[in-house]
């Protein structure tokens, strides 16, 4: 996935070392790179046995897959003496970095401790995920974002704030809140007596409860309402503090001290007969859903209840690999205990061969129904988020089954949750995964164009690309555009220059499309640029080329030009000079169109493409020809040049007019000729 943390982190050179090869340096790209239109790490290594290439990425397209990351990109490129490239897609550069040095921690070992070994470098990979990475959740709905060619930037390290899209166009997300989560629905989300009374306003079931302010009082209540009955937090969460089932006093009190840590007030409630189920609404959609089973293990008549939950539940590969089943701290977990305690049990008892021991009631969604559930179930669902104001939230209801309708059955909504957690989603146990990530991502984009603004690239040198970045920009203002230009490490919004942040900050190409008010872009760098950060955007609509001269060697400069004829989306434009010969036998891997430029109007390049009906820009009788087969159009050439090179104005004009923006905007400037404004 593409997400962005600040550049002077994430480029830093890190030494790293094994028992045979060397890490000489890393180097991680944050977005669109030389390699991958994904984020790498790529590390130059020394002292590396020719025969260990291969097992070496073989052993990182292993990780990879065992830690359930995204194996996209992942070579291993020898070179010479023991040199050598490794590559590997990582979103951030600290876990590259420990990929990369637990495949060369295995790759040194004999297979047979190589196989003891391999939990504990999993494990550490893991611990990174945990510390560095988007949360699941976070991830699933940025990865669909990318999947529709919209950036996903980190807006802050270590955290799950992450922007979707660019500029103007641009939506942030939250875990699964987003722009469009109200504050108020949140709050009323937290409050489940609110929601509760919101809810049967609206003639919604919910269950009847009251507040317990003491152990004593949680008793009464629950005897006037019946047993059994439910003891929970109101503010909590995630059935932090939640007690099902409950049918003596000593459970309702021992319950009501559980639920009073995880919140401030205790409701009390009458339990529901049914399975928990948790109908996650986007929008106006149910689209997806799971049911709950009860958590627990199986005696073997010689294990204690504590070992039991060891081996089978924090080993589990749902504990160590995806996240849907939390860890069991036994000696900490107050709801569990309070669980043994009422099946007369503790963390040192020894079950019987085959004796069932419940551990957790609630929290266990494991099992997808989305397939299942009756329109009449969805309908609630719907109108519960709706009633609290919710655009994404996870329902959670009790029925005893979601194929018939809800009062039919006695069924109620118990809970209805902001920001709910999509990993039940992700990896049901039992059931197939759901395309949650994408049903949000559409939620929030509606159409296909949505995230999107008007984009230009310039790839030239430092004065050359901001000569035209700036023009353009001018042009596109002129149309009504709030237009942000970045050349190099400077940004101006509206023709004025910004200054630099003091602290840590994105390159001033991922500023202006961070930027909430930016509706039209332009951004140009140089080959060196290009090849130290890579990119601020992953498409553009347009692209000009103007090769620089560079002391990149040929293959480098190759490659820089065919990331940017990458980067232009399918429908878009590649304005191109002439003269480079690896430009025009990269040309025709461009997705979009092209356009050729050159003073001269009989080059053999534009003649050729001028005659398969291709676009092509020349100057003739002092002025801009812009031809598309036999149709010509005509635009100004400035009298006067300054320092102005003829192929960066036709570049310019070609660029302008593919796109279809006002030509007599470029007869003024034409007289004016845009110098680069000076910072001063």
């Amino acid at each position: 996935m593409r997400v962005l943390s600040t550049p002077e982190s994430d480029c830093t050179d890190k030494t790293l070392n094994c028992q045979q090869a060397h890490v000489l340096r890393t180097r991680h790209w944050i977005g669109n790179n030389l390699w991958s239109p994904h984020p790498v790490l790529e590390a130059q290594l020394l002292d590396m046995d020719a025969r260990q290439w291969p097992q070496l990425e073989e052993l990182l397209h292993a990780l990879l897959k065992a830690v359930a990351l995204p194996d996209r990109f992942c070579q291993c490129l020898p070179a010479i003496n023991g040199r050598g490239t490794v590559v590997v897609e990582a979103s951030e550069a600290a876990l590259g970095r420990s990929l990369l040095q637990q495949a060369l921690e295995l790759l040194v070992l004999e297979p047979i401790e190589r196989a003891k070994q391999w939990a504990g470098a999993l494990g550490r990979i893991r611990h990174v995920i945990d510390e560095e990475c988007l949360g699941p959740s976070t991830a699933c709905i940025a990865n669909a974002a990318l999947q529709r060619h919209l950036p996903a930037y980190r807006l802050f390290p270590k955290g799950n704030l992450v922007q979707l899209g660019m500029g103007a166009a641009q939506q942030r997300i939250w875990t699964a809140e987003s722009d469009m989560t109200g504050a108020i629905a949140q709050d009323i989300a937290s409050n489940k007596a609110l929601t509760k009374r919101l809810l049967a306003n609206a003639g919604i079931p919910t269950p009847q409860g009251d507040f317990a302010t003491s152990p004593a009082q949680a008793w009464h209540i629950a005897q006037g309402l019946g047993l059994p009955v439910v003891v929970k937090p109101l503010d909590g969460n995630r059935a932090r503090g939640v007690s099902l089932d409950l049918m003596d006093q000593a459970s309702v009190e021992t319950a009501w001290q559980l639920a009073k840590r995880e919140g401030t007030q205790v409701l009390v409630e009458r339990c529901i007969r049914g399975y928990e189920h948790r109908v996650l609404v986007v929008g106006d959609f149910v689209v997806a859903a799971t049911r709950g089973e009860t958590l627990g293990v199986v005696g073997d008549g010689q294990s204690t209840v504590a070992q039991l939950v060891e081996a089978q539940i924090n080993q589990h590969p749902r504990c160590l690999i995806d996240n849907t089943l939390e860890r069991i701290e036994l000696s900490t977990d107050a709801k569990v205990q309070g669980e043994l305690l009422r099946q007369q049990l503790d963390a040192q008892s020894i079950p019987a061969q085959g004796q069932q021991v419940v551990l957790l009631r609630t929290g266990n969604l494991t099992v997808d129904c989305t397939d299942e559930v009756h329109p009449d179930i969805a309908r609630n669902a719907v109108m519960a988020a709706r009633t609290i104001g919710l655009d994404i939230a996870g329902i959670d209801m009790v029925v005893q089954d979601i194929r018939r309708p809800l009062l039919e059955q006695g069924g109620a909504i118990v809970e209805v949750n902001a920001g709910p957690s999509l990993l039940m989603h992700l990896y049901p146990v039992h059931g197939k995964p759901r395309a949650v990530g994408e049903a949000i991502c559409s939620h929030l984009f509606p159409h296909p164009d949505n995230g999107q603004i008007p984009l230009v690239g310039v790839l030239a040198d430092q004065a050359s690309g901001q000569r035209m970045a700036q023009t353009l920009g001018l042009w596109l203002q002129s149309q009504a555009f709030y237009t942000g230009v970045a050349s190099g490490a400077d940004m101006y919004l509206q023709g004025t220059h910004m200054p630099q942040p003091v602290s840590q900050a994105p390159s001033a190409g991922q500023r202006v499309l961070m930027h909430r008010a930016v509706t039209a872009a332009v951004i140009a760098q140089n080959m060196a640029t290009a090849v130290q950060v890579g990119w601020a955007y992953a498409h553009c609509d347009v692209a000009i080329i103007c090769p620089d001269d560079t002391d990149l060697d040929s293959s480098m400069q190759q490659r820089v030009l065919a990331a940017q004829l990458r980067a232009v989306r399918p429908g878009g434009m590649a304005v191109l000079g002439t003269g480079c010969h690896q430009l025009e036998s990269l040309a025709l891997t461009c997705l979009g169109q092209i356009t050729w430029v050159d003073a001269d109007e009989n080059h053999p390049l534009l003649q050729s493409h001028r005659r398969v009906n291709g676009r092509v820009a020349f100057v003739r009788d002092g002025r801009v020809v812009c031809a598309q087969g036999a149709q010509e159009t005509y635009l100004p050439l400035p009298q006067r040049m300054g320092e102005w090179a003829v192929h960066e104005w036709l570049a310019v004009a070609a660029a302008g007019w593919a796109m279809q923006w006002p030509l007599s905007v470029l007869d003024v400037m034409a007289q004016q000729i845009v110098t680069p404004n000076r910072k001063d």
